[in-house]
């Protein structure tokens, strides 16, 4: 199933046209991305648990085809506090940051990212025991792409975020965002 939603959505990016494959290309591989959230204190003694970004967005497929999403992204690196919740035009998912959270900047700016445990799941065909989501920052809307992923295993998972920059790209573009980073 994994392989569908991704062939699925390179199907869609394709015909998002070239625009949106030439920002894939611009966005360069992270710089000391770690998966850890590197929460920093205020007194609190659990400043891991620190919002790193939180709010709305809408992926423009393509075709006219759009992702609404809400999120909430803690900096944890395991953020069962971080929740994001996906409504597709054929289905509706949720999961928890049960595996990792955080953020990495790199030259195109700062991402932010949570992958975790599916919750609930309704509709057909992109049904996965794990996902992930990134969202980039930047742009009038304050985040100008970010991306949904599938993964068919715990390891799989775990094998994003060793190396989010590269396993979480953020190549779709956002039609409408209500966001706010803290990172």
């Amino acid at each position: 199933m994994t392989k569908r939603l991704v062939q699925r959505r390179t199907a869609l990016l394709a015909a998002a046209g070239t625009v949106v494959l030439l920002a894939v290309v611009a966005v360069p591989v992270a710089a000391g991305g770690n998966g850890h959230g590197n929460g920093h204190g205020n007194g609190n003694t659990n400043s891991n648990y620190r919002l790193l970004a939180a709010g709305t967005a809408t992926e423009r497929l393509g075709g006219g085809i759009q992702w609404h999403i809400q999120f909430q992204i803690h900096a944890r690196n395991n953020g069962k506090s971080s929740k994001v919740s996906v409504q597709t035009p054929t289905s509706t998912f949720s999961y928890i940051g049960s595996v990792c959270s955080g953020s990495y900047t790199t030259a195109a700016g700062t991402t932010v990212y949570v992958v975790g445990r599916q919750t609930s799941f309704a509709g057909t065909g992109f049904e996965a025991p794990y996902y992930g989501y990134s969202i980039h920052k930047g742009g009038p809307m304050g985040a100008d792409f970010s991306w949904v992923s599938s993964f068919a295993s715990l390891a799989a998972a775990q094998a994003a975020c060793a190396n989010p920059a590269v396993s979480l790209p953020t190549p779709f573009a956002l039609d409408a965002a209500s966001v706010r980073f803290k990172v």
